[in-house]
């Protein structure tokens, strides 16, 4: 079911909150755009893979056990190679903004200041508002 109008403003309200309350947080949600990247390692990965399972189906036709376990290992992490992603620091530059130094927004105790936003909106539509 689509969204209303008036819920993807709601939606696109709430996200340009989130960017200017934790850009680091958005920022670690956001569709990353090296799928090509992605799409090398996977045929890396998978190419490891067959050619262990190659390996592996010699091992098998000779007596050699300690080659199958080494065959099935590099199937393995051929596979762990083709699903996972590399994580590594370098996607952030040096101008990315405060640095991770600090919250980017004034916090309190009720979680910061985006949450406590989405709280009062909430209340006032239910007609909780304890300050009234």
């Amino acid at each position: 079911m689509p969204l209303s109008e008036h819920e993807q403003k709601m939606l696109d309200e709430m996200e340009r909150q989130l960017f200017a309350d934790d850009p680091h947080l958005a920022r670690a949600f956001a569709p990353t755009k090296n799928s090509r990247r992605s799409g090398r390692r996977v045929i890396i990965g998978l190419g490891g893979v067959l050619v262990c399972l190659g390996v592996l189906v010699l091992a098998v036709s000779l007596p050699a056990v300690w080659l199958g376990v080494i065959a099935f290992l590099g199937m393995l992490a051929g596979a762990v190679y083709a699903v996972t992603t590399p994580n590594s620091s370098s996607q952030e530059g040096p101008d990315d903004g405060g640095g991770g130094t600090g919250p980017s927004a004034p916090r309190d105790d009720n979680g910061g200041t985006f949450m406590r936003k989405l709280e009062q909106r909430w209340e006032k539509r239910s007609g909780d508002d304890p300050r009234r």
